[in-house]
């Protein structure tokens, strides 16, 4: 993550978020291969998925509100029915009139948004692969087609398996489908082959035999053996399964591993943005593709590094929606921490010097200066907490700057009485009518919770404007 907040793609990486959010970012045609295995609408507790700590967290709400009609459908849809030029334009139109505004035009509108990054960050050469299921599957196959045009989508895979299912009053529903289309008609693609049963292969050995005088001899048989088709015949996980991580969407890794083998080629980059437990990073990684992996849950993305591909070092960014994935964030990369936290406060920049940066994590100046005053505001960021040396620390960088105030700031609140009588000693500065404190702690914690801090008016520090976000709350 760059010192900005925006996305670098990094290969062999995972990121967390909302992968619209994330992709925007990146320029086109990146990715060989993208396989994307977004929410079904299967009424699945999300909080399995992603705990429950500090109540609802964000990305339970996102899934959920992906299935719902609400304002932010509503909005989706009415920027789908402007953009007359946008290649989903017609589709969604037209499903508004067969559908209304109903939850699954709400998960349309909210997929569109997200094929469209994907499809442009496909090379020319790459393909993609969308795994649905039966309720969904004829809506997005119409996206794609607006998308990719229908001669672009090459099949339409039937994932055939057994489980145990319910008494409901039809037949079992023992298959996905997975939509395969490609950017072009130039693209990568490894047949892949099933093995002979020993029925067939008795049989092609029979029809390869041949008598020539008084000796037989057999003609060659294709070793690869048959070539697939469109109905893949491959169990679900068990629950006695090796590889399964208790992650309830969890798929096969030879699902993937078909996928990959048949759309890549050793060294080719893979994308999933809905990576979940990483079954497909995984298989990337060991088929030697290179691989990026998105997830909207800081949980996934610890799954992902700390079971999947334990112990290979891989890094993990993103931009926080909640407390759980600002700790992800500093006990993943603590200078990307520093710098969405800094920056989250309006007219403070982050300290691009990371390392020796003489206490100060970031800087900014008052769009109104006090008399006698340099109006410099400096931050420093603690995310192992408070003590009252690195207080101390701070108040004696403050002087050496000669600044006007300080913020000293934490993962979570800082509470005891001491450390918040250590700051108030430091007294107050007045900017018109208003009185500031001179040195004041705040907390990721307290922004998620609509806190800022009690700054006066800050000069932009790119483009010198003011800029006012003080949303303090005492």
């Amino acid at each position: 993550m760059s010192i900005l907040g925006s996305f670098d793609l990094v290969p062999n990486s995972l990121y967390y978020g909302d992968c619209l959010d994330v992709m925007s970012g990146w320029s086109d045609g990146q990715f060989d291969l993208v396989y994307l295995d977004p929410p079904f609408n299967s009424k699945a507790n999300y909080n399995q998925l992603f705990g429950t700590e500090n109540g609802v967290p964000a990305q339970v709400r996102a899934f959920e509100d992906t299935w719902v009609w609400n304002a932010a459908a509503a909005e989706r849809y009415d920027r789908f029915s402007r953009a007359i030029a946008n290649p989903a334009h017609q589709a969604i139109l037209g499903m508004h009139q067969i559908l209304g505004e109903s939850g699954m035009l709400a998960y349309l509108t909210y997929m569109a948004e997200r094929l469209l990054e994907c499809r442009r960050m496909l090379k020319p050469t790459g393909s993609i692969y969308l795994h649905c299921d039966p309720t969904a599957s004829h809506y997005l196959k119409v996206l794609m087609d607006a998308m990719f045009g229908p001669p672009d989508l090459q099949n339409e895979i039937v994932w055939h398996y057994r489980r145990w299912t319910g008494k409901a009053k039809r037949l079992q529903r023992l298959h996905d489908i997975v939509l395969f289309y490609t950017r072009s008609k130039e693209y990568t693609f490894n047949v892949p082959y099933d093995p002979y049963t020993e029925k067939s292969l008795a049989r092609k050995q029979h029809y390869h035999t041949r008598i020539k005088g008084d000796d037989i001899y057999v003609t060659s048989i294709d070793k690869k053996g048959v070539r697939a088709g469109d109905v893949w015949q491959i169990p679900v996980l068990n629950s006695q399964a090796k590889e399964r991580l208790g992650y309830p969407t969890q798929k096969p890794r030879v699902l993937l591993e078909r996928i990959i083998t048949a759309s890549s080629n050793v060294g080719d980059l893979v994308l999933d943005p809905f990576c979940g437990c990483g079954t497909t990073v995984d298989a990337a990684n060991r088929l030697g593709r290179k691989w990026v992996g998105i997830d909207i849950s800081p949980f996934a993305a610890r799954l992902v590094r700390d079971r999947r591909l334990k112990d290979a070092g891989i890094p993990i960014h993103g931009i926080p929606t909640d407390m759980e994935g600002a700790r992800l964030l500093l006990e993943s990369n603590p200078f990307d921490f520093e710098a969405w936290i800094v920056m989250s406060v309006a007219g403070l920049a982050a300290n691009e010097i990371q390392i020796g940066d003489g206490g100060i994590d970031g800087r900014g100046r008052m769009f109104s200066v006090p008399d006698d005053e340099t109006g410099l505001v400096l931050a420093q960021v603690k995310g192992g907490g408070y003590t009252a040396s690195a207080l101390r620390d701070f108040e004696g960088t403050m002087a050496r700057e000669n600044a006007t105030a300080g913020i000293f700031v934490t993962l979570k609140r800082v509470t005891t009485p001491k450390a918040r009588a250590a700051a108030a000693a430091k007294g107050e500065y007045k900017v018109g009518a208003t009185r500031y404190p001179r040195l004041q702690f705040w907390s990721a914690e307290e922004y998620f919770s609509g806190s800022r801090p009690h700054l006066p008016a800050m000069a932009d520090p790119y483009t010198g404007k003011a800029v006012q976000s003080d949303l303090f709350t005492g």
